[in-house]
């Protein structure tokens, strides 16, 4: 079971395993409804070619190096991330592709940027955790060109379902986990932050988001050992907890997802 718990994802590069939240991301861009929901979040950014986009927590690349075919030669795709290693593996990634792309390590509540800049501005999965996510959306705003177009896909976590039969744990690990977050609840918030970021024509999709038990071992293993540390769930609940999951997962029953929240709106 995974021991690093991904609601440190602002401190990637002060963690033990820094690689174990690269793999958390690429095992998250292979389930089959982030992959769904990655054309809708294209569509909210309306690319036509030759634009200038803006990755915000980029990871390491995997949306830049999409976008920059739809851009093509004479369009330019950055993408940033806060963490440097992240970052290096981007770069890494990015060698020998030919693409206009750049990549840099910065804060997405201090963009370097001038304003007006990109014609396009995109993040995935990265306004919960930021300390302060309005801040960050406002930035995104702000280096944004008038009439250009934000895309944004995140999660709220507080509309975790999971088949089990132990409630109070389900509910105790749900709850946490969510609280956890530095902005568990920022799908539900995005459309109001848009609003009042100055951002209009604000579209709305929302998508519920399954996973494997795999999967859900590196998004809640860390998490959950972390609970049980701190005494907010006993060992023996943890134990059992997992172990019905786990004969869930071996019997074709298994059942945990949440709902994701995709909002695009134009700069006016």
């Amino acid at each position: 079971m995974p021991t690093e718990d991904v609601t440190h994802f602002t401190a990637v590069d002060q963690t033990g395993d820094p690689g174990f939240f690269a793999r958390f991301l690429d095992e998250g861009n292979k389930l089959p409804d982030i992959v769904a929901s990655k054309p809708i979040i294209i569509e909210g950014m309306r690319l036509r070619g030759a634009e200038r986009v803006l990755d915000v927590g980029c990871g390491m690349g995997e949306d830049v190096f999409d976008l920059a075919t739809r851009v093509g030669k004479t369009g330019h795709v950055t993408g940033v991330d806060l963490s440097v290693s992240l970052i290096e593996e981007a770069r890494r990634r990015a060698g020998g592709r030919n693409l206009p792309v750049s990549f840099e390590v910065g804060d997405s509540q201090a963009l370097r940027f001038e304003e007006r800049v990109f014609d396009a501005v995109r993040t995935e999965r990265m306004l919960m955790h930021v300390p302060d996510a309005n801040q960050a959306l406002a930035e995104m705003a702000r280096v944004l060109r008038p009439g250009g177009r934000m895309a944004v896909f995140d999660i709220d976590w507080d509309t975790q379902f999971c088949d089990s039969p132990h409630r109070d744990v389900t509910r105790k690990v749900a709850r946490s986990f969510c609280d956890g977050i530095k902005h568990g609840w920022i799908g539900r918030s995005l459309p109001r932050m848009f609003k009042r970021n100055g951002l209009d024509d604000v579209s709305v999709t929302y998508r519920t988001v399954t996973v494997p038990f795999a999967f859900l071992q590196l998004l809640l293993g860390g998490h959950v050992a972390r609970a049980v540390s701190a005494g907010a769930i006993s060992s023996v609940e943890a134990d059992v907890w997992w172990s019905d999951l786990a004969q869930a997962s071996r019997e074709g029953t298994f059942l945990y997802g949440f709902t994701a929240f995709i909002v695009a709106g134009t700069k006016v």
